[in-house]
């Protein structure tokens, strides 16, 4: 800050929440089932996590517990958490009244219960020279969290990483995480990554100001128009989750897939497929023209595939479909030698002889077998005696 020519001190940025509207608010539907277990189709981003939550409330093993999400119609962040209380709340009622119960929240209950992103409130100073390179930037960062944890102490981390994009000089911060008696925010389509990045140019907006560096030659020329340009960079730091995925071929040569991720609107059921028929297309099989017609994604099931995770971050389409690539590769292979097998087999031939000598009574029409002979050519016997039997 001292190498600084300016410094603007103690400058405020006061940053509201926004809700999600996603087009389908949240809802869950809990059917109970035989052996004390219960069947709960949950509309989330994270079927592992309510299953866990489920299992904890009504006292289970999480093996009785079965969450299934076909599709979300929407999340963007605010199905992943805020998803689990309605899940659990719904499958609490079915299990006590053992019979199926259905939730489905209103638009406003949705808007007061989901929370939304984090308001926040910015203090910061920043050094600058003269030509505008910026020397030093001090940031005192409130984060309103609400009443709950969910994933608000991971926001700062979000937003060190957008803000860090720029080179200012010497950068500290002090951000803290505020308990307050609003409603408990959530992740929400790039959590802290948006915040950060508005902080970032808000400031460089401020310096430009005091120096006067957004003036052209047509601004100055035009009283009632003026142009501007506005050059935002993005950076988002990619974290690859592990992913499950399975692979199955069936009897009459079609293909089940399931994958941990969740399909919310972002086309990860498409990819997934492409994947999947790119990836077989190597057996180079006949009639794979319509493979696509062939192939079904099924959906998510906490029994059947586990350790899901969470579907967020950008990422999960893209780790499905390596996850499903590989188990490909693995059918590729052990599909690749049966094939050659089965063509190994239909071009031999098996060999054998039968030689018999009869006699024959004319008279009484009488047959008698005097001598059978009997050569067979069967390889490499697995066993001389019970194939000489059979």
């Amino acid at each position: 800050m001292a190498e600084a020519d300016h410094k603007i001190l103690s400058a405020e940025i006061k940053l509201g929440s926004q809700y999600y509207f996603y087009m389908e608010t949240q809802t869950a539907l809990a059917v109970p089932d035989e052996d004390n277990c219960i069947v709960v189709y949950s509309s989330i981003q994270a079927p592992e996590y309510a299953e866990s939550t489920i299992s904890r409330c009504l006292g289970i093993p999480e093996h009785n517990v079965c969450v299934i999400t076909r599709r979300v119609g929407g999340g963007f962040g605010g199905k992943a958490m805020k998803a689990i209380p309605v899940a659990t709340a719904c499958a609490l009622a079915a299990y006590n009244l053992r019979r199926p119960v259905r939730m489905y929240m209103n638009r406003k209950t949705d808007m007061k219960t989901t929370g939304g992103r984090h308001p926040m409130e910015v203090t910061y100073n920043v050094g600058f020279k003269e030509d505008g390179k910026i020397t030093a930037l001090h940031l005192d960062i409130l984060i309103n969290a609400g009443i709950g944890t969910d994933i608000s102490p991971i926001i700062p981390l979000f937003m060190v990483g957008a803000i860090k994009k720029y080179d200012w000089g010497a950068f500290s911060f002090d951000i803290k995480v505020c308990r307050t008696n609003h409603s408990s925010k959530s992740a929400m389509r790039g959590p802290g990554e948006v915040q950060g990045t508005f902080i970032s140019e808000a400031v460089i907006e401020h310096v430009a100001s005091v120096l006067s560096m957004d003036v052209d030659s047509f601004n100055m020329c035009n009283k009632w128009r003026q142009r501007g340009i506005s050059r935002v960079p993005i950076v988002h730091e990619v974290l690859l989750r592990s992913n499950p995925g399975k692979v199955s071929i069936l009897g009459d040569g079609s293909v089940a897939v399931e994958v941990g991720g969740i399909e919310l609107g972002q086309g990860l059921w498409t990819k997934v497929k492409q994947m999947t028929a790119f990836s077989l297309s190597a057996i180079k099989c006949d009639g794979m023209g319509d493979f696509l017609d062939k192939i079904r994604i099924i959906q998510a099931n906490t029994l059947s595939l586990i350790q899901e995770g969470l579907t967020a971050g950008s990422t999960t389409s893209e780790c499905s479909c390596e996850a499903v690539r590989i188990c490909c590769n693995i059918l590729v292979e052990r599909l690749t030698r049966i094939k050659e097998n089965l063509q190994e087999q239909m071009g031999s031939v098996e060999w054998g002889i039968l030689i018999l000598e009869v006699e024959v009574n004319l008279l009484t029409g009488q047959t008698t077998i005097l001598q059978s002979d009997i050569i067979y050519d069967c390889g490499q016997s697995l066993n001389p005696a019970v194939d000489l039997g059979q």
